[in-house]
């Protein structure tokens, strides 16, 4: 049995659609149910379940409102199925849908994730719906391509769905029950802003899975259509912003420090990107403070908190109170694998951030994220330099490069340079005063 999941707000007109695309399933009715859940007591959905004749539907309604994570996870208690698939109310579902996310859950042992294709549309294409005809392929541009992949040609999907997680819409996604119940169903702490809540419930499937990406997999034909609605974007994007602290929060790590306005496909090359250059540098013991510790030492403050950016926090003498981002210790309290473009510290909280030589990795505008994200936390940036340090094919390598970024600084920072001999360059970061 599959478990349709819908829920609504406020658009019953788009609801009315997706039912009548439900009820002209390829997959026998027997074989699903439906479940719609009204987000609070809403108006217009009058008679709305004349809309799918012959379905096995369930229409719910929530005393009050509680958010899109609510009402999911008010569908996922009253499925009955062995897989939930998650619609949102203004997908119209292809007739072979259904079909395709039963077939794939029915022919898997393993428990596995079903990705849909969600195609963009214009009027052109709403009119087809309208009448309840099929949408010609040659009718659907590029700019109708599925949004979480738009740009990419089909064969670089795989790539980007190492990074399952940043692609699993829940507007056409199947997985089974039990795997959600062994998460906890969506995070209701997102309330009712719009954005990225579905992306966090299958990053802890993602991990639940042992971060196994090919769990998660991607089908061209299981089709729906989001139809057109009204939206405020501009409040959509600002109720996103409002969400990354509380993603950020629930996960302080390289998997969400990138996520932003940016693309999915942006997203995921950050996050890959970094992961490689990550299990380089440990590999090659790039960063690793022992070697320049008796220097640092010296330069450290006798009190106030630091972030040390750098390896091997096991064989020196860290204070206790420091943060650290060590990538060869385990991820735990005080101890972050980010890259620093965010930093779990308040304004001002910290005395000094050091990195040695990993910032040499950055790329430019993540550089410049940051140094400014590093003096809104601190007082002073010190960037350590080792000579022979073995810094990726892309990094930044020689002296004319560092002269380079000295003077790019300038406006913006006080830098001052300390060459200390053995190989041991300081440069120290402070933010210019506004004005």
């Amino acid at each position: 049995m599959l478990s349709v999941v819908i829920p609504t707000y406020n658009d019953a007109h788009c609801l009315e659609l997706t039912l009548r695309s439900l009820a002209g399933q390829t997959l026998p009715a027997e074989l699903f149910e439906v479940i719609v859940v009204k987000d609070g007591r809403l108006s217009g959905y009058e008679g709305i379940e004349r809309h799918g004749p012959g379905l096995d539907l369930r229409v719910e309604t929530l005393p009050q409102r509680r958010g899109r994570s609510g009402a999911r996870n008010a569908g996922i208690a009253l499925a009955s199925g062995a897989t939930v698939l998650f619609l949102d109310s203004d997908c119209y579902a292809d007739p072979q849908l259904l079909a395709r996310h039963h077939a794939f859950h029915t022919e898997r042992t393993d428990p596995h994730v079903l990705l849909g294709n969600r195609h963009e549309i214009d009027w052109p294409h709403l009119a087809l719906l309208l009448r309840d005809e099929p949408i010609p392929p040659d009718l659907l541009a590029a700019r109708h391509q599925d949004i979480k992949f738009a740009g990419l040609d089909p064969a670089e999907i795989a790539g980007y769905m190492q990074t399952p997680w940043l692609f699993a819409h829940s507007n056409n996604a199947s997985l089974p029950r039990n795997l959600l119940t062994a998460v906890g169903g969506f995070n209701e702490e997102f309330g009712k802003r719009w954005g990225w809540e579905d992306l966090e419930l299958f990053y802890r499937v993602y991990q639940h899975l042992d971060r196994h990406a090919e769990a998660f997999e991607y089908d061209l034909d299981a089709v729906s259509y989001h139809l057109l609605q009204h939206r405020d974007q501009n409040k959509y994007y600002e109720e996103m912003f409002e969400n990354r602290p509380v993603l950020r929060r629930l996960h302080p790590n390289i998997d969400w420090e990138f996520q932003s306005m940016r693309s999915s496909p942006e997203v995921s090359a950050k996050v890959r990107y970094y992961r490689a250059v990550i299990e380089q540098c440990v590999k090659a013991g790039t960063g690793r403070l022992a070697p320049v510790w008796p220097w640092l030492a010296r330069k450290l403050p006798s009190t106030g908190q630091i972030l040390l950016i750098g390896t091997g926090t096991g064989e020196v003498p860290v204070p206790p109170d420091a943060l650290t981002f060590d990538y060869q210790a385990p991820p735990g309290s005080g101890n972050y694998h980010l890259v620093g473009v965010n930093i779990p510290a308040g304004g001002g909280a910290l005395d000094r951030v050091v990195s040695v030589d990993f910032w040499r990795c950055l790329q430019w505008y993540d550089l410049c994220d940051f140094l400014h994200e590093a003096t809104r936390a601190a007082a002073q940036v010190l960037l350590v330099h080792t000579a022979g340090a073995e810094v990726p094919h892309d990094a930044m390598r020689t002296p004319a490069e560092i002269d380079y970024l000295l003077r790019a600084l300038a406006p913006a920072f006080q830098v001052t340079v300390d060459h200390a001999g053995s190989g041991i360059t300081g440069i120290t970061v402070r933010r210019r005063p506004a004005g």
